[in-house]
């Protein structure tokens, strides 16, 4: 009797320190990647998300970050997800347009009108999640977050003031139907590119131009190419961090939960140090020599208003319900 006294106590014990282990004792290891060199804005985002996460875990869930195209260029880092290689991308959500037409609308022209419209659309209302849960379901990746990245304007080997003045022009957009179909409508002659190429492009000639926000352009030294930048502002694009959606939703309840709050804030971090950033991209231009056109802009909104129906017409109503939110 004794001895099984002695196994039942030793036994209930045993099952005691097991209850009391956290369900996330287990330890995650996510690969992170971005096209950003480490000291660029949008790396350090993923550096903040990793090291908060990795804080509030106690160590349980560790992000480990590759920079500068590491793993490959965007497209394929994106692929690498489905594989697993890969479990965190800091990307453009219009890169998802291979896998789903409707993801495209993240770089549709003229849709978010500034900043004020992007936070009414992606961080204070519900049609930015609306949009992301909409993706996660037709396209199978989990979003989380949402950093303004600024508008993208256009760099070019000559001055660019009017639609018309971009009849043959070889500009480098990303290989996305959206900017193709975008500078085609404008009469321009777009080509598709790695983001990793283009300074090479602009420098030899093969193109005339390419469009990024300022942050980019400032970045990869397109200045050092092309003399001139146009304040188009087509596209008022934003970063996300983005997961293949069932890896996600194997990961237990508290870790997803601390990825989608802890993401949430860095990306807000990094669209307000966007916001001081913007401030000086322009002078910073100027000082190394180039000449800012500001054209009229209501010229290439005009012109680009026939583009929305060559788009199925669930897009079309997407496209209205994100240019509705904030108009009285």
């Amino acid at each position: 009797m004794g001895i099984l006294r002695h196994f039942y106590i030793a036994s209930l014990a045993t099952v005691a320190i097991i209850a009391v282990q956290p369900a996330s004792a287990q330890t995650y290891r996510l690969e992170a990647a971005t096209i950003a060199p480490q000291d660029n804005l949008w790396a350090k985002v993923g550096d903040r998300f990793a090291e908060a996460v990795a804080q509030r875990t106690d160590n349980d869930v560790q992000i480990r970050m590759s920079y500068s195209g590491a793993l490959g260029s965007a497209e394929d880092t994106i692929e690498a997800l489905q594989f697993g290689t890969t479990h965190i991308v800091i990307q453009e959500v219009g890169n998802l347009d291979g896998y789903e037409p409707l993801a495209s609308l993240g770089s549709y022209p003229y849709l978010i009108r500034d900043y004020e419209h992007f936070t009414q659309v992606m961080v204070e209302g519900g049609v930015g999640q609306q949009f992301h849960d909409e993706l996660e379901k037709r396209a199978g990746f989990k979003l989380v977050g949402a950093g303004y990245r600024g508008p993208r304007e256009l760099a070019a080997n000559r001055e660019v003031r009017t639609p018309e003045d971009l009849v043959g022009l070889k500009i480098r957009v990303p290989n996305q139907r959206i900017f193709r179909a975008t500078w085609e409508t404008l009469g321009a002659s777009p080509t598709p590119m790695p983001s990793l190429d283009v300074y090479t492009a602009l420098q030899q000639g093969i193109i005339d131009a390419a469009e990024n926000p300022l942050e980019a352009q400032v970045r990869s030294r397109y200045y050092e190419a092309v003399p001139y930048v146009i304040t188009t502002g087509h596209v008022n694009a934003y970063y996300t961090f983005i997961f293949d959606a069932a890896y996600f939703r194997s990961l237990p309840d508290d870790v997803q939960r601390v990825l989608v709050e802890e993401g949430e804030k860095a990306m807000q971090w990094g669209s307000e140090q966007l916001l001081i950033l913007l401030e000086g991209y322009e002078e910073n231009l100027q000082q190394h020599g180039v000449t800012i056109i500001r054209p009229d802009v209501e010229e290439f909104q005009v012109k680009l208003e026939p583009m929305k129906d060559q788009f199925p017409q669930d897009m079309q109503e997407w496209i209205d319900k994100f240019q509705d939110v904030g108009r009285i």
